[in-house]
């Protein structure tokens, strides 16, 4: 269950239920409950402004938004019509990260400007400038997380711009960055293992689970969906990016030898031409 909390630029903000428990994470976290209470709500709004920096920029590329959405793992932009040339994707996926940075940039500036220390930010006489020290550090974070290579994120997407760009086909590319998606959230799941093995609790180790869980089915869904979109444009039986049930239709007719004129596209059905008009 979600809640309308705003709307900007025609993109509707939501807030799923689920914020509420990192919401108390993050509280739990510090020993002044309003301190913790702030940083909770500036993380959240650091989150819409990083989905915010995608959905404009797809909006400039002619993309339709359809909503933003808060959640426990963070954030999602639901972008319908995603951009089909690799530079704005590029451009797109980049603008969630440089927004992030940008916060995280202005926040540390303000606490060497204000000579904040620290050390003492959590204390009660000084919460509201330690409140930059955090959403500074916090939004680098999220940054760098972020640009891991690792597909649906934000670093993945820009992978794979690239690799289509320069190297390779958008399926071949989508299946380099999915898997090395999967990769890290395997390594992720490990991670909370580990935790739980040694006793160390600390750590958001419920939000780390569900992070990877999200990045391990995440990237297999987006690349069996361009599988599906490069097999329908290529009116070919799709297995694993390759035609290993049955032939692809030629892209183009076969030659007229004087005797028969083919049918429309498509040329070949289960392999027999289909002769419409025979000559004479």
């Amino acid at each position: 269950m979600a809640y309308k909390i705003a709307t900007v630029s025609n993109i509707p903000i939501y807030v799923d239920w689920s914020l509420i428990l990192l919401l108390l994470f993050v509280v739990s976290d510090f020993g002044n409950p309003l301190f913790g209470i702030a940083v909770g709500v500036g993380v959240a709004a650091s989150i819409v402004l990083h989905e915010l920096g995608h959905s404009l920029v797809a909006q400039a590329f002619g993309c339709r938004v359809r909503d933003i959405t808060l959640m426990l793992i963070g954030g999602c932009a639901t972008i319908i019509d995603m951009p089909r040339k690799a530079w704005q994707e590029f451009l797109m996926a980049l603008a969630g990260p440089l927004v992030s940075a940008l916060i995280g940039a202005l926040c540390l500036a303000a606490v060497s400007l204000l000579h904040i220390d620290p050390m003492s930010v959590s204390t009660s006489a000084g919460y509201s400038p330690g409140l930059f020290f955090y959403l500074g550090v916090i939004n680098l974070s999220l940054c760098f997380f972020n640009l891991l290579p690792a597909f649906p994120m934000d670093g993945g997407r820009i992978l794979r711009a690239f690799l289509q760009q320069f190297f390779m086909t958008r399926l071949r590319a989508t299946w380099v960055a999915s898997r090395i998606g999967r990769f890290i959230a395997i390594l992720m799941g490990l991670s909370v293992l580990f935790s739980f093995l040694t006793h160390r609790f600390e750590g958001y180790m419920l939000t780390r689970l569900l992070i990877a869980y999200f990045i391990y089915t995440a990237a297999d869904r987006e690349y069996r969906m361009v599988l599906m979109e490069e097999a329908a444009a290529q009116q070919r039986p799709p297995f694993a990016g390759f035609s290993f049930f049955g032939r692809a239709r030629p892209s183009e007719p076969p030659p007229d030898d004087g005797k028969a004129v083919v049918s429309p596209p498509p040329y070949e059905r289960g392999g027999a031409t289909r002769v419409d008009v025979h000559k004479e």
